[in-house]
């Protein structure tokens, strides 16, 4: 019962919170046009990390773990773009 009703819920939850922490980001980069702040190197590195558990869903056949994580790509891919095309160095 407990692998059946929690350990989805937990996973979505997990999802969730992890996609939304990049939401204020895109948000601030949107409104401001500033991206200096942010680090592309990061960005880069949770975009592999993240692609990695899609990868990992995918073979594990786990549709919470490849779908959520295809979000926080998609964000992320998002986040860069406006790096880049917000920051005097984009690569900083």
């Amino acid at each position: 019962m407990f692998n059946f009703l929690v350990l989805p819920i937990l996973g979505i939850s997990a999802t969730i919170f992890a996609v939304s922490s990049t939401m204020p980001q895109i948000i601030k980069g949107i409104k401001t046009k500033k991206m200096d702040d942010v680090s592309t190197w990061l960005i880069i590195a949770l975009i592999v990390g993240l692609s990695l558990w899609i990868l990992y869903g995918i073979a594990k056949s786990d549709l919470v773990i490849a779908g959520g994580n295809s979000v926080g790509v998609s964000l992320n891919v998002i986040l860069l773009i406006l790096k880049i095309k917000y920051s005097r160095d984009p690569i900083s």
